[in-house]
């Protein structure tokens, strides 16, 4: 029992760690502008696509994706793991229902502090296609954070 709740907490402090850490630095909309679609940021908008897609549809299908250190930085790969994960998409399905597809939507990029850039995405979802499916990542093009949220036009 005390291995099981010492795992919980690990689990709920790292959540709370990255949702802090991102939310810290991507708090105001004044902090962030949108850029406007190019070939030049086509190749990021696409790599955030597929990894964003191949989360879910691991999720969806009962299993998770394993991150490389290619795709996400160290406190995403420890961060983002099995149990998180489907413990996520048990919520994401009790909202939204099954994932479906995603379409790009906005680039936001960092003007202040840390680098990073938000990639936002409509989800399609069995239930609701109102969905944000939000993917930062960071100065070396890493995962750096991911959500799904209701849909709302400001960040």
């Amino acid at each position: 029992m005390y291995n099981k709740k010492t795992t919980m907490k690990k689990i709920i402090s790292l959540m709370l760690f990255l949702l802090i850490s991102i939310s810290s630095s991507c708090q105001t909309n004044s902090n962030f502008k949108k850029v406007e679609k190019s070939d030049s940021n086509k190749m990021k908008i696409e790599f955030a696509k597929e990894l964003s897609d191949k989360i879910l549809v691991a999720q969806k299908n009962g299993g998770f994706y394993k991150l490389t250190n290619k795709e996400a930085g160290y406190k995403m790969i420890n961060g983002l793991n099995k149990s998180l994960q489907k413990k996520s998409y048990e919520q994401i399905k009790n909202l939204f229902g099954d994932y479906k597809n995603l379409e790009f939507k906005s680039l936001m990029q960092s003007i202040k502090g840390r680098k990073y850039e938000i990639y936002r995405f409509i989800g399609e979802f069995e239930s609701n296609s109102n969905v944000e499916i939000r993917t930062v990542l960071n100065e070396e093009g890493k995962l750096a954070g991911f959500f799904i949220k209701p849909w709302k036009d400001k960040l």
